[in-house]
């Protein structure tokens, strides 16, 4: 995998975080906002370890 590619993956992943974690604090329980932030998070989470996964792969 390109260097650069990786390391884009990696900052989109961590956008998602950035951005979404803070307003897990923000939002009510319960609402729409709520889960779709929620599931905002997950995908930032599960996007950064597989791209942290696939880079150290192609390493070897």
């Amino acid at each position: 995998m390109n260097r650069e590619i990786g390391r884009a993956g990696i900052l989109i992943g961590c956008l998602l975080l950035i951005g979404g974690i803070p307003l897990l604090f923000v939002v009510q329980p319960g609402t729409a906002e709520y889960v779709i932030t929620l599931f905002t998070v997950l995908i930032g989470i599960v996007f950064t370890v597989a791209m942290v996964i696939i880079i150290r792969r192609s390493q070897r």
